[in-house]
């Protein structure tokens, strides 16, 4: 039982600051929007009204535009652009996704082959494009298929590389 009271003991006190820094780790999502924190029952009105979010627009464009600031800014756009480009991305793919997969089990069973192959999944992804939206009309297609076939197998026997095989497309649908 005396071993058991020194455990009592060191447990950690619920409401001691559990960060470290100068606001004894607290987050911005613990005292609401960034430009509220320092907010006080007197900013109340100018809060309601607009007031204070235009006065903290003026001071971040103002932090924005001192030269000592401009890295920073400039690394944080930059993230936040890779960002957005990723979850553009992982959109784009859960759409194609839902396509294949909402498809019907022959078009589904006749573009299996070629996913793996980033060009021929681009050109399957081009099925989505169908202003009916059908995209197993084109997966279900026979002479769709057997170009996809041909496309493939040059590939796998090395006779056109992927770029080569992109790049010949481009060249078909830009002329």
């Amino acid at each position: 039982e005396a071993h058991r009271g020194a455990e009592t003991e060191k447990m950690d006190d619920p409401w001691a600051p559990s960060g470290s820094g100068v606001n004894g780790g607290i987050t911005s999502g613990d005292m609401g929007a960034p430009g509220l924190q320092n907010a006080t029952r007197s900013d109340l009105p100018a809060i309601m009204n607009g007031d204070f979010g235009k006065a903290f627009e003026q001071s971040f464009k103002e932090y924005a535009q001192r030269p000592e600031n401009k890295a920073l800014l400039e690394k944080h756009q930059k993230k936040e652009f890779k960002k957005a480009g990723r979850l553009a991305r992982k959109a784009k793919y859960a759409e194609f996704q839902d396509k294949v997969l909402s498809a019907d089990y022959d078009a589904q069973k006749n573009i299996a082959p070629y996913l793996e192959n980033r060009v021929l999944r681009r050109i399957i992804n081009t099925f989505c494009n169908d202003p009916n939206n059908d995209f197993s009309k084109w997966a279900n297609n026979r002479e769709v298929l057997k170009l996809l076939d041909s496309a493939k197998r040059m590939m796998d026997e090395g006779r056109l590389s992927e770029d080569e095989a992109e790049e010949m497309m481009y060249q078909i649908v830009s002329s």
